[in-house]
């Protein structure tokens, strides 16, 4: 009996040793068909920081979230995180992108305009050149607007010049549309009082509605449901011509002439290029195309371009290529605002 049972030991032992020494042993990938990759080949991981450095829950932090999925399902291994920096208009979360390493783990979304203007404004705190950064793609571009409260005494946008005393403008700071409301003035000839400090658009919103603020300039979109229901009155677009829908507001290329013309082309032109994808100087040219290629695919997605009408968030695609041949004939033509844009920063200290 002592025996039977150390040979069935044994013979336990001599199987296990055989299954151990089995699993060890290395196999060989199956073949492939036709010349393509082997099964057990994946594209490398990629994780991803998008820096949005504007207010979570906003109107660009939703444009971002909205197209990351896509850009994701058409970057193959690309895991993005979305990531707001906010602080001084913008300029913190830009800063942390000039210094980030252009190996295409960082990029950021936001306004063009933004960016540009408080370069050119000699803001303090700005660490980067904006014409210096990697343009990747346009997402959208719509009409700026110019808008005063329902009950306000302004009708027309010559009603601001012969107010006979400052403009109230309500402002979140160093953006486009503060930037912007002081060429508007100097091209206008109408005195301005910014006040800055606001939260959000939809605090300047209730500013103007409320009667705490004059005017304040917004995207058309975000607009559009106050004007319908008559809190606010569209006076000025921002936008190489009249809007369709709106054929009585007069666009700021008609509303000015010679020196104040140019300057509005300038702000029209950077218009152009408004909510935008792009990363630190100096990418490499592959990893670049790479980039592009797939927030191309992705802003071209039909199912996002669905998505984005529903949600009112339509998409205007430009390429990266454009787009940086775009950015270098508006820098191209900036230097006559300068004076204006700096005046404005002296004038809130």
């Amino acid at each position: 009996m002592f025996k039977k049972k150390c040979l069935v030991l044994t013979l336990v032992l001599l199987l296990v040793l055989a299954l151990v020494t089995a699993c060890g042993q290395k196999t060989e990938a199956p073949a492939q068909s036709g010349g393509g990759q082997a099964e057990t080949e994946k594209v490398k991981e990629k994780d991803i920081t998008l820096i949005v450095p504007n207010s979570p829950g906003k109107g660009m932090d939703t444009y971002a979230r909205m197209i990351v999925p896509y850009i994701e399902k058409h970057y193959p291994g690309a895991k993005i995180t979305v990531k707001n920096i906010v602080g001084a208009g913008g300029v913190v979360g830009i800063n942390q992108l000039w210094q980030s390493k252009p190996d295409g783990l960082t990029f950021a979304f936001t306004s063009f305009p933004s960016v540009l203007l408080a370069d050119l404004s000699g803001a303090e705190g700005v660490q980067y050149e904006a014409t210096k950064f990697t343009y990747l793609g346009r997402a959208a571009t719509e009409p700026r607007v110019f808008c005063v409260g329902g009950k306000s005494q302004f009708n027309s946008i010559e009603d601001l010049a012969k107010a006979g005393r400052p403009i109230k403008f309500p402002s979140q700071g160093m953006d486009e549309d503060f930037f912007t409301a002081a060429v508007m003035a100097k091209s206008l000839g109408f005195q301005l009082h910014q006040i800055t400090g606001y939260e959000g658009n939809a605090d300047t919103a209730l500013a103007v509605i409320k009667g705490e603020g004059d005017g304040h300039i917004t995207a058309l979109s975000d607009a559009e449901p106050m004007i319908a229901v008559g809190d606010k009155k569209p006076l000025l677009m921002f936008a190489p011509e009249r809007v369709d829908k709106y054929p009585d507001v007069p666009t700021a290329l008609e509303v000015t002439s010679g020196e104040g013309n140019e300057f509005m082309k300038v702000i029209t032109n950077m218009i152009e290029a408004h909510r935008c994808f792009f990363g630190p100087p100096g990418m490499d040219a592959e990893v670049t195309k790479e980039f592009r290629d797939a927030i191309a695919k992705a802003l071209n997605d039909p199912e996002l371009i669905d998505k984005a009408a529903k949600a009112n968030n339509p998409i205007s695609f430009m390429h990266g290529d454009d787009l940086q041949k775009k950015v270098d004939e508006i820098a191209a033509s900036t230097e006559k605002i300068k004076d204006t844009l700096k005046q404005a920063l002296e004038d809130i200290k």
